[in-house]
């Protein structure tokens, strides 16, 4: 009889695992992008995507409710859509959470380079370090363990708790109300694509669904109480950003990281150098404790995509000694790498790469929204699922050049399935040939 996974996630236990979830490394630079981006208003911005998130959220929560399974977002687009619409959101995911692994360890070098006074070099140099650190550590098969990865989830959210905390007597609250001068929508919209990528996340607790202890009514507690937790935390630290007016400041290199190092500012205009001093080196943990986790994440979407048939076959591959798929782990460091060395050199700043996952990562979200449009059996579901998916497409507008980055991605993937089925069907019609 085959085994089926244990059921032991509490609704507790799920509102943590959301967290963890959603709440990434992005709302330790996104908060200073968006206020130097649109002020006050970027407020509007992050209780848009608030809002934005109810219908998103509750749609993967009845998906993972009415279709549990292991596979999460591919499953249902499979099931909805077919075998190669499944694998295009897999290459969607793999190709933004890849540009994810050269931003993420970056963020971690600028908290440090900011704090220190450093020069841009030093950013890279650490987060080069960062990345390098993971590859080896994954490719030898010393991931982080699950402790590690709860312990980096709670200290993203004590530093936030911490900033919102220590900024209130500092926040100016008439300064911060949106829409004093008039509202600049243009720039509000531009400010959420950019947190499109600190709410990522609700499509990723759906693969756990099975394993909840009551599925039909635990999941959708557990969503609706992250949810609430969230919104208060983000919309918290923006305002405590644009309330003390801990961006733009500076010229060159130092003005744009203070920006991305926003929350070492607040911390530091409230109790001083010290509150700088640690909450960069917080940044630098969290940031380490990410990248190795997404590292052991994504090669693992590599090699799973490679054993399905819709990636090259090369990546199907795991050392049986450590029983890691090593040459999946090569694959996201030299991606990485290159992405990382490219910032470098063409001096791209953190908004322009923001940018990149989060094109690929709301292509993602409409074909999954799209697939809980077909899927979702409820008439109140289907039109969440519904509204997701039309406020998703709204936002592309947004995206700019960066619409051609999914495109792009999209191509290679139709080409390659088309390419790999060809190969196919040649060397079943050689195999007869041989046979007859």
């Amino acid at each position: 009889m085959a085994q089926s996974l244990a059921r032991s996630i509490s609704v507790w236990q799920g509102i943590a695992l959301y967290i963890g979830a959603v709440i990434g490394s992005g709302i330790l630079i996104l908060p200073g992008m968006t206020a130097n981006i649109a002020g006050a208003d970027s407020l509007l911005a992050w209780g848009g995507m608030v809002v934005l998130s109810i219908p998103l959220a509750s749609t993967f929560a009845r998906l993972a409710r009415d279709y549990p399974s292991a596979g999460g977002v591919a499953t249902f687009v499979e099931r909805a859509f077919g075998h190669y619409a499944g694998a295009l959101v897999g290459w969607f995911y793999f190709a933004g959470a890849t540009a994810g692994q050269f931003i993420v360890p970056l963020t971690g070098g600028i908290y440090v380079a900011y704090v220190f006074d450093a020069p841009r070099t030093a950013a890279f140099g650490i987060a080069a370090s960062i990345l390098f650190g993971a590859i080896i550590a994954n490719y030898f098969g010393l991931r982080t363990s699950g402790k590690v990865q709860l312990a980096t989830s709670s200290l993203i959210v004590a530093i936030l708790m911490a900033t919102i905390l220590v900024a209130m007597p500092s926040i100016n609250w008439r300064a911060s109300m949106p829409g004093v001068t008039g509202i600049r929508w243009n720039a509000v919209g531009r400010s959420a694509m950019l947190i499109f990528w600190s709410f990522f996340g609700w499509e990723a607790i759906a693969s756990l669904a099975p394993e909840f202890r009551h599925p039909q009514r635990d999941v959708q507690r557990a969503t609706w109480g992250s949810l609430a937790i969230v919104g208060v935390l983000y919309l918290g630290i923006s305002a405590a950003i644009v309330g003390t007016h801990a961006y733009v400041r500076g010229t060159a290199f130092q003005g744009e990281e203070m920006n991305n190092a926003s929350l070492a500012h607040v911390m530091g205009l409230a109790i001083g150098r010290t509150g700088e001093v640690v909450t960069a080196l917080l940044a630098l943990a969290i940031c380490l404790g990410t990248t190795n986790a997404f590292v052991a994440s994504i090669s693992r979407l590599a090699y799973g995509l490679a054993h399905q048939g819709v990636a090259p076959a090369w990546f199907d591959h795991v050392d049986a000694r450590r029983a890691t798929p090593q040459r999946a782990v090569l694959l996201v460091g030299m991606l990485a790498g290159t992405g990382l060395l490219l910032t470098g050199i063409l001096h791209l700043s953190m908004t322009q790469l923001v940018y990149i996952p989060n094109s690929l990562g709301i292509a993602t979200y409409i074909l999954g929204t799209a697939a809980g449009v077909r899927l979702i059996r409820h008439v109140r579901g289907k039109i969440y699922a519904g509204i997701a998916g039309a406020l998703c497409l709204a936002a592309y507008p947004f995206v700019g050049t960066s619409i051609e980055i999914p495109a792009g991605v999209a191509v290679c993937c139709i080409g390659y399935l088309l390419w790999h089925r060809s190969w196919e069907m040649r060397r079943s019609t050689s195999d007869a040939k041989e046979t007859g």
